[in-house]
């Protein structure tokens, strides 16, 4: 079980199990109260996601999270030994068993280990910022980690407020999951994500908002990608833990729909199957046939948006 070794200056250094989520912050709710008035009220979360591992976010905070000596912009995965400081904390995470989660696209048909595996109609839901790289080059180093930090939190809250898990983390970008318990193609399995994919690029309108506010050159906005299919759900890799991690094409096809957004100059871009799940309840625009890396045929893309 993952453990946080916790030492504060003037208090004895204790030990605390990782159960579940774990809050840091300067407000009575936190499961760590750092009562220092560098540290945000809610400033961040250790979240643990896909087979067992752990992420860290920062909630917006404004005066940074720093793992390992660098600032935490993104969320990123924790791994054995990791120190986390914020302000005079120093927090150091201790998982000799962890295994670090890899993006789908690194292992499309194989796993380590499969036991109890079904298969299940599940729809994948990935949101990318667009021009990261540029964003974080580009905005003042005080501002970055607060505003994509916050980014994050509010991206979280509106996927799970939608029904949705979030799997992982990949650099920028969320995979998200809904399942539906049967067969795929029912359109309670194709809502959620896209009422999802729409608040999200609304939310994304707002940053921009903010943003460009106090910056002008800089831009905000993201994009997403929606397939439904069948995933594999179960004990998947080398622990017994029962956890969910989708591999094959459901997962890939996601990615790279998510990666046509910003070619298409379209916000949400989904499959075929999204778009007949859906056709009565949303309004889509046929992109045409499109190549998608790993497919040896094209497939039909739709772009998504709510209803007039």
């Amino acid at each position: 079980m993952p453990e946080l070794s916790i030492a504060i200056p003037g208090q004895t250094p204790r030990r605390v199990p990782l159960l579940g989520p774990y809050t840091i912050g300067r407000g009575s709710a936190s499961d760590l109260i750092l009562k220092d008035s560098r540290v945000s009220r809610a400033h961040a979360l250790l979240r643990p996601l896909g087979r067992g591992n752990y992420f860290l976010l920062d909630l917006g905070s404004a005066n940074g999270t720093f793992l390992n000596g660098r600032i935490v912009t993104a969320p990123v995965q924790l791994a054995d030994g990791d120190s986390i400081v914020i302000a005079d904390a120093t927090l150091k995470f201790d998982a000799p068993d962890m295994r670090p989660i890899t993006a789908p696209a690194d292992h499309d048909t194989t796993m380590e280990t499969a036991v109890n595996v079904s298969t299940e109609a599940v729809s994948i839901l990935v949101v990318d910022v667009r021009d990261f790289t540029k964003l974080s080059e580009s905005m003042p180093p005080k501002e970055l980690p607060g505003f994509i930090g916050a980014w994050f939190r509010d991206a979280s809250a509106v996927i799970e407020s939608h029904g949705g898990v979030i799997d992982k983390f990949i650099g920028d970008a969320v995979m998200a999951y809904w399942l539906g318990g049967g067969a795929a193609g029912g359109p309670n399995l194709a809502l959620g994500p896209l009422e999802s994919a729409v608040e999200l690029v609304e939310t994304a309108r707002l940053y921009h908002g903010q943003l460009h506010a106090r910056h002008p050159d800089l831009t905000f906005a993201v994009g997403c990608g929606i397939h439904m299919g069948e995933a594999m759900f179960g004990n998947i890799g080398s622990s017994a833990r029962r956890d969910f991690t989708a591999i094959g094409d459901c997962v890939n096809i996601a990615f790279r729909l998510e990666s046509l957004c910003k070619e298409l100059q379209r916000p949400i871009v989904v499959s075929d199957e999204i778009r007949a799940a859906a056709a009565a309840a949303y309004a889509f625009e046929d992109m045409g046939m499109r190549t998608l890396k790993g497919k040896a045929a094209d497939v039909r893309v739709f772009s998504a948006s709510r209803n007039p």
